[in-house]
């Protein structure tokens, strides 16, 4: 179940009327969209982080149904007031022109079950391009333990755009920040060193500030029994 995210600008004074927009389409326009599956809109520091998941083949398909649909066409409309564009972190070695973040790692492989009963924490950083491989590896020796376990992780994604690093985890906890918490105050050593690692690569994007976003809104269709 492929997700789009899409990342840019954002004054978190508007929060309340892009909650507003969302819950109206969602209460409505969502309910003919069988395929869109859950919503989620975070912000951090001065960015908003968009996030959809779709039952549909791919990514690329997912993106060409909020793009080309007419009612998700007017919802993005709506938030375009809201909602602003962000060029490129500083340094960025990779392309420009993306229109939405590009997934470079997920575990697991398999699909994701009753991920509308799920929810997501986000971890905001910056990333070189030239650093992937090394991420994708790190983690791919983590998850290869029984580190995502013990956090209560059930599927991680890892996206980059124009430097800006996402890193989504997925949780059955609405407050995924309690499971975060728990494996820094745990200090297993394997977690820590992962970490260590990455503060080499992946420099943070507020440097005065945590990286977790702030989840302000959350949809998710209804499951048949």
């Amino acid at each position: 179940m492929p997700s789009t995210v899409t990342v840019g600008r954002f004054d978190s004074d508007d929060i309340a009327d892009v909650t507003k927009i969302l819950r109206e389409f969602d209460g409505e326009a969502a309910s003919q969209l069988p395929q869109l599956r859950r919503r989620q809109v975070f912000n951090y520091s001065d960015l908003y982080v968009h996030m959809q998941d779709w039952d549909v083949a791919d990514a690329a398909e997912a993106y060409r149904m909020t793009t080309t649909d007419p009612r998700c066409i007017h919802l993005n409309e709506r938030l375009a007031a809201f909602f602003g564009e962000y060029t490129a972190a500083e340094g960025w070695d990779g392309p420009i022109d993306q229109p939405a973040a590009e997934r470079f790692y997920l575990w697991p492989a398999e699909r994701l079950e009753n991920l509308e009963q799920t929810y997501s924490a986000v971890i905001v950083n910056t990333q070189r391009q030239e650093h992937i491989p090394e991420t994708s590896r790190l983690f791919a020796e983590s998850d290869a333990t029984d580190i995502p376990q013990s956090m209560g992780t059930l599927r991680r994604q890892i996206y980059l755009w124009r430097g800006i690093y996402l890193h989504i985890q997925d949780f059955a906890d609405a407050d995924p920040s309690k499971s975060i918490s728990k494996v820094w105050a745990d200090g297993d050593p394997r977690f820590l060193q992962l970490v260590d690692d990455l503060t080499q690569i992946i420099p943070p994007y507020d440097p005065d500030g945590h990286s977790l976003a702030t989840r302000f809104y959350h949809w998710a269709a209804e499951v048949s029994a």
